[in-house]
């Protein structure tokens, strides 16, 4: 994907690429050692390719290919964590999913805590972000957001009919200034009864 979207981007992509991979290792040694390593291996490659970006594209391109980029691996990667295939799509299956995915998955370097949880409402709130302080340790906070945005894609999907997440309101995450990061799911099939 990101290949075809440079097409026209760069004059040769597959170069393109391949530098930015062979000078990954040492764009990964320049990395503040407080970060984890398996989140530096896990990030750091769309982190560079979205830097190299930025100087050849400048930052509203670099930021709209790397979106449409994480936002589709993103969706893949989190609906493969919530394993519908061998668990039913439930509100409790999904909590258990996304508490699940917190401890072992792309979001465990979080630290979060649980605001509510019945059947009609899950809440918890991220109150500390190592994704954002990695983009912030190197000088590109706004590649949060990147990171930020497969949420409501993923999580407006699982249930479309029958849970709605939002944040509960606008800027309601580290990446925007607050506090903390909110995450409401509500189930609107139990609301409705």
């Amino acid at each position: 994907m990101l290949l075809e979207l440079l097409q026209e981007k760069t004059d040769s992509p597959e170069q393109f690429l391949l530098e930015c991979k062979k000078t990954l290792p040492d764009f990964q040694k320049n990395i503040d050692t407080r970060f984890p390593e398996d989140l530096i291996h896990f990030i750091s490659m769309p982190l560079w390719v979205y830097i190299n970006l930025k100087k050849k594209q400048g930052i509203e391109k670099a930021f709209e290919i790397m979106r449409i980029v994480l936002l589709t691996g993103g969706v893949a990667k989190q609906n493969i964590l919530f394993d519908p295939i061998s668990k039913k799509r439930t509100f409790e299956n999904f909590i258990d999913q996304e508490l699940l995915i917190n401890k072992t998955g792309s979001t465990k370097w979080n630290t979060l805590k649980i605001i509510s949880r019945d059947k009609k409402k899950f809440e918890i709130r991220i109150t500390k972000c190592l994704y954002h302080e990695l983009t912030t340790s190197l000088q590109i906070p706004e590649a949060t957001k990147l990171i930020c945005q497969v949420d409501n894609a993923v999580f407006n999907s699982y249930l479309p009919e029958e849970v709605f997440f939002s944040r509960g309101g606008i800027n309601r995450r580290i990446a925007d200034g607050y506090p903390e990061c909110c995450f409401i799911w509500e189930n609107k099939k139990e609301s409705d009864i």
